[in-house]
Order: C-alpha cells, then sequence, then structure tokens
C-alpha cells in the first residue's frame, strides 16, 4: 500500500483504537481489496487468490466512498472482528469473578454485584461469568451484567445464545450438560442463563456521558494489545473510572503491562490476570484525575469494536465448573531454591516477538517467596542482600528504574536467576519493549525449563506474532509443568 494510503491507517486507529500493525502483514490491505471488489460487484465470484490487485485510483475511488457511506464504515470495520473466543477461556479468572462476587454478598446482604464485558465479542465472555454466578450459588437477581461490543453481527449473535462446538473448548464442559440444551445447529443457551446478561453496542474508544454506573468487576480481554499506546490509555482510564473502590479489572495475559503502567496492583491471583486499583484511590478522586477519559459511548456507527487474538493461547489451568473455588498455588507458598547457571542461550530459543505479556510474579517458584506487595518497597539499606520481592514491589509501584536497578544487584549476588530474567520480561513489556521481553522470558526457560508463567507468557508473544506452532508447543509444555 502507497504511503499516502496511511489515511486508511489512521482511519481504523481513529474509529477502533486499532494499530494495523499489530494485525499482522497486509491484512488491511486484504480487507480493502474486498470491500472494494465487493462494491465492484465481483467480490463473490472471485477467490480471494484471484482478486486483482488494487490500483491507487480504486484507493481513491474507495476512500470517498468510505467517507460518505456509514453503512460501508460498517462493512469494513466488521471485517476486522475476529470472534475467536470460547466458554470459560483462562478460567481462572471466572473462579476469581465466583470467589469474590460471594464474599461481596455474604458480606453485605441485598448488594447487587455489577459486571461489565467489554468488549463481548459473541457473548461466551459475560454467559461465562453468569454461569460461573450461578454455580457460586448467587441468586440471579443479586447481580447484573452488561456486555458490550461495536459489531452488530457479534451482538446479534450473543443475543441467540446458540453456539457450536468451537465455543466449548478442553475437557472441563460439564457446564454444557447444566446450561445447553442439543439442537440441530449445536448448543442454545437456558433462557434463564440469556436473562442474566443485558447486551448493547458501544465503542470504548469514543468519548461519552458518564452514566454513572460503577461496576465491581470489569472484563477486557485481549484486545488492548491491539490498540496503539494513546488509545490504551483512554480505555483503561475510562474502565478504571468505572470500577468501585474495591472493583476488579480482568486483561488479558499480555495486557497487564498495561494495567501496571496506570498503577493498578495484582489481585494476586495465578492466571486470573486481575488487578484492583492503586491503594488510597477511591472511584471519585480516579474520576477527577481522569475527567478527560471517555466514557463508553453508544455508538454513533451501531458498533463497538470486538477483536480477539487469533488462535489464542487456550487455558492452561483446569479449573472445573462449578468448583469454582480455585485450585492454584498460593501465592505465598514456599518455593525450591535453584541452582544458578551460566547462561548462553541455545539458538532454537534465540528470536524477535511483537507483543507483550504481563502478570504479577505471584506464582513463581524462586529461591524466597516472590509476590507483589501492595507498597513500593524501601530504598536497600547499605549492605543488605537485594530481593526479588523487593524488586516485584517496586515494578508493581511503577518504577521500573528502581526494579531493575534492584535485579541487576539481585544478579550481582546471586548469580543468574530465572525469576529475575522473568521480572525483567515483565518490566521490559511494561515499558512497551516487547523484543526484549521476549528474549527475557527465553533466558528464564533456559535456566528452568518448565517455568509455567515464562512458558504461558512466551506463549502468547510468540502467538500475537503469528508463529501458532511456537505457541501451541510451548502451551503444551506449559500444561505438562501443570502437572
Amino acid at each position: 500500500m502507497r504511503v499516502a494510503d496511511s489515511r486508511f491507517r489512521g482511519w481504523l486507529l481513529r474509529e477502533t483504537g486499532i494499530d494495523s500493525d499489530s494485525l499482522g502483514n497486509d491484512f488491511l490491505l486484504r480487507a480493502l481489496t474486498e470491500r472494494v471488489h465487493a462494491l465492484q460487484g465481483d467480490g463473490e465470484r472471485l477467490p480471494s487468490a484471484a482478486r486483482p490487485p488494487l490500483t491507487p485510483e480504486a484507493l481513491d475511488v474507495y476512500w470517498q466512498q468510505l467517507n460518505a457511506s456509514a453503512d460501508e464504515r460498517r462493512a469494513l470495520i466488521e471485517l476486522f472482528v475476529v470472534p475467536e473466543t470460547w466458554f470459560f477461556r483462562d478460567r481462572e479468572a471466572f473462579s476469581t469473578l465466583a470467589r469474590l462476587a460471594a464474599e461481596r454478598v455474604a458480606a453485605t446482604p441485598g448488594r447487587v454485584i455489577r459486571v461489565l464485558s467489554a468488549p463481548c465479542s459473541t457473548g461466551e465472555e459475560p454467559y461465562s461469568a453468569a454461569m460461573a454466578l450461578l454455580d457460586a450459588g448467587l441468586d440471579p437477581a443479586s447481580f447484573t451484567i452488561d456486555a458490550i461490543d461495536l459489531s452488530a453481527r457479534a451482538v446479534a449473535y450473543a443475543r441467540l445464545g446458540c453456539y457450536g462446538r468451537n465455543a466449548f473448548r478442553g475437557t472441563a464442559t460439564e457446564f454444557r450438560g447444566r446450561y445447553f440444551t442439543p439442537v440441530e445447529d449445536g448448543w442454545l443457551l437456558d433462557e434463564r442463563v440469556r436473562a442474566c446478561v443485558q447486551f448493547r453496542q458501544a465503542n470504548l474508544v469514543e468519548p461519552g456521558a458518564d452514566t454513572g454506573i460503577r461496576y465491581d468487576f470489569v472484563f477486557c480481554r485481549n484486545v488492548l494489545i491491539y490498540f496503539d499506546r494513546d488509545a490504551q490509555d483512554r480505555v483503561i482510564g475510562s474502565l478504571e473510572s468505572m470500577l468501585v473502590d474495591d472493583g476488579v479489572l480482568f486483561v488479558g495475559p499480555a495486557e497487564t503491562g498495561v494495567a501496571m503502567r496506570h498503577g493498578m496492583r495484582s489481585a494476586r491471583v495465578p492466571l486470573a490476570f486481575a488487578f484492583h486499583r492503586a491503594h488510597g484511590d477511591t472511584a471519585e478522586g480516579h474520576a477527577a484525575r481522569h475527567a478527560a477519559a471517555p466514557a463508553l459511548a453508544p455508538s454513533r456507527r451501531a458498533e463497538r469494536f470486538s477483536v480477539t487474538p487469533p488462535a489464542a493461547p487456550r487455558p492452561v489451568l483446569a479449573v472445573v465448573p462449578p468448583a469454582w473455588a480455585g485450585t492454584a498455588r498460593s501465592p505465598g507458598a514456599p518455593a525450591q531454591a535453584e541452582r544458578a547457571i551460566a547462561y548462553e542461550p541455545p539458538a532454537d530459543l534465540r528470536g524477535d516477538v511483537r507483543l507483550g505479556a504481563l502478570d504479577a510474579l505471584n506464582t513463581s517458584r524462586a529461591g524466597t517467596a516472590v509476590h507483589a506487595a501492595d507498597a513500593p518497597a524501601a530504598p536497600l539499606a547499605a549492605g543488605a542482600a537485594p530481593t526479588l520481592e523487593e524488586a516485584q514491589a517496586l515494578a508493581n509501584a511503577g518504577a521500573f528504574d528502581e526494579a531493575e536497578r534492584v535485579l541487576a544487584q539481585f544478579s550481582a549476588h546471586a548469580g543468574p536467576h530465572a525469576d529475575a530474567f522473568y521480572l525483567n520480561g515483565l518490566i521490559a513489556d511494561a515499558r512497551g519493549r516487547a523484543a526484549e521481553a521476549g528474549d527475557f522470558y527465553r533466558k528464564a526457560l533456559y535456566l528452568r525449563p518448565t517455568h509455567h508463567e515464562a512458558l504461558t507468557h512466551l506463549a502468547t508473544l510468540l502467538d500475537a506474532g503469528g508463529d501458532g506452532a511456537g505457541a501451541q508447543w510451548l502451551l503444551e509444555r506449559a500444561r505438562r509443568s501443570a502437572g
């Protein structure tokens, strides 16, 4: 595509927050080609491989059509919707939702739990939340779930509640027998679950009036990685301002760096990718500081952008509903010491990656108990041996320079250590240095090939960068390491 046609890239960014480079090589050009030929009337007759390349003149004409027609804008945006999702994806997030919601209802009888799924794609995520809450014993009257998406097609599909086999992945599918009825085209979700979710169209990247609704739990997973940094910051600021004071934000495994960049604290639940608002930050105070952040606006284009990573990693923990108590390791569980060895990465672990993956280092198996602290660590006393816990606390507080300094001191004192490399990778991700983060994860795996978190995070990096085979290989290793 010509440099002049950066206008299409700019349009996509303004409309959806999406950086077209994050979608892979030529994705935008392929979408433009499809729409141009569809308007010319030969889109259905010619297979993709047989379509002639676009000429500069054809792109100029299409640019005028795009700006003149709301229907065409909707049609083009729909091509970027990839509903690659399934029920109970990353199960620990739903286990955490159910556990915390049940605790809050028990502590405050009559409290109504509010949940937001944004974007909701074709509905698997908000419906999973509803089933998790029902399995936890919550009455449907004790919670509400709002679900938004830009795609008119995705919202309509979600409201139907009928799903094929790709929506049910993994071995833990017992919930299907409890909540679905077999039909000719797949499985139909029970009305009692569908009634728990209210779907609407809204745009995460468009400013909107503050409705005053505050949510206990917000799911915004596997879409921020496609946004540029400015859109990420605006969306996170908007969603964070919609949380109640003790609210929880769930993000995708490759998006935890965005939450950390905003000073949010890890909930310290393995593989839940959950975050709390920073200490001392009330909903009112946060809203005042982020007054310019957009609320979720009803879309002028009748859609909310919905993208989930193609062929994204599958859950690696088997938490079977309705056993929502979770089976993950305790964040503070003691860990075995690790033998420090000289590091020289083998050839098959070298390479570049494109996207970052961050999560709190609360599931590590380091020589000391490594888990997130709620406040920055105090400066090191003279002669005191640095610890990974101090580095993690600094990283959680956003003091990345200090965290890296402590990690360097720790490595000089203790030698190469897998968890130190892993934390360096998390910090690199938070700073947007994806290739460097991937290198650190590889170093962690060289020292400890069964490092579960490094395996899953590097798998996410590879998958987002287009290496699906490499990602699946790492996920198989992660599953074996989890026992």
